[in-house]
């Protein structure tokens, strides 16, 4: 099943919040040749939001600051990995351990997922639901289906369901990749993180011990296991991300000299976010057995 035009219109028809544009529209000097995206205008907050990746984009509340950064050098072609807000790495995470070879976090954020679901909650509040059914095929060998269910309000709550639809078991790492804003990059601190054990992706995942709240004077790529609190970005926004089920912690910021060298980023922009975020990665991958569902879900706000 594919999104036509005619059924997107059904859906998006009762509820004037909603409208279909393309990012030639939206963002008019970013590169690529276009993509439909879905903006929502509420009471409560802005969002918008790519049909490929079912990829929440951008997401403000109302009378507050945005919570998610989207580069400006972002590539709307299809097919290509949108940078920023929140891409959905799946069914690996990061370089495919078992291939190498596969491209790396996944084919889920690179397909179009069908929008099954727009509604209206009596709080004011909006909810989306995107699906997407993965066959097996030469990348993955286990067909499996996604559910992503976006509740839009004061906060953004993202909740990720996967089935193993396969007759073995699933094993699979994945990650709400989300982009965040930062006012000051040599400022921000990320706390909740203190003491905790992590994995150096920078020196072939060695372990390391966090002394005090997460800071990036340089490039930054740490995976911590077993978080099972709230984390707080204390800086400009100041946000809070809570969760269900994503015991792992992936924190990134590509430092400057990466950032001059990725076409999407660009010299100058990784002053501008960090990535933190929350899934199931490396020795934390499900392993789903077969027709087993499991779900989790990340909720970012300001308060």
């Amino acid at each position: 099943m594919i999104n036509t035009p005619d059924a997107l219109n059904r859906l998006l028809a009762p509820w004037p919040f909603a409208k279909l544009r393309n990012s030639r529209d939206l963002y008019p000097q970013a590169q690529g040749t276009g993509l439909p995206l879905l903006v929502l205008d509420t009471q409560a907050c802005r969002a918008v939001i790519a049909l490929q990746g079912a990829q929440l984009l951008e997401f403000t509340p109302k009378a507050g600051k945005p919570l998610l950064w989207l580069s400006p050098n972002c590539d709307f072609s299809p097919g290509k990995a949108l940078r920023g807000g929140v891409p959905i790495c799946l069914p690996w995470f990061g370089v495919n351990r078992r291939d190498p070879s596969q491209p790396k976090h996944g084919f889920a954020r690179n397909r179009d997922w069908l929008l099954t679901q727009l509604t209206q909650l009596t709080d004011g509040r909006c909810q989306i639901s995107f699906t997407l059914d993965a066959p097996a095929n030469d990348s993955f060998a286990h067909h499996f289906s996604a559910r992503l269910t976006l509740t839009l309000g004061k906060s953004a709550h993202i909740a990720l369901s996967l089935t193993n639809h396969s007759t073995s078991t699933m094993p699979c790492s994945w990650a709400l990749h989300s982009y965040h804003p930062v006012a000051s990059l040599a400022d921000v601190r990320v706390q909740g993180l203190a003491e905790r054990e992590y994995l150096d992706n920078l020196e072939n995942l060695a372990r390391k011990q966090q002394q005090g709240n997460l800071i990036f004077n340089g490039e930054v790529d740490r995976v911590f296991h077993n978080v099972e609190c709230t984390l707080a970005i204390l800086g400009d926004p100041r946000i809070h991300l809570r969760h269900d089920n994503c015991p792992s912690v992936i924190t990134w910021n590509p430092g400057a000299e990466n950032a001059r060298k990725i076409s999407d980023i660009g010299e100058g922009e990784e002053q501008h976010f960090i990535c933190v975020e929350r899934g199931a990665v490396l020795g934390e991958e499900w392993l789903l057995a077969p027709k087993e569902s499991r779900s989790g879900w990340l909720e970012i706000d300001s308060n």
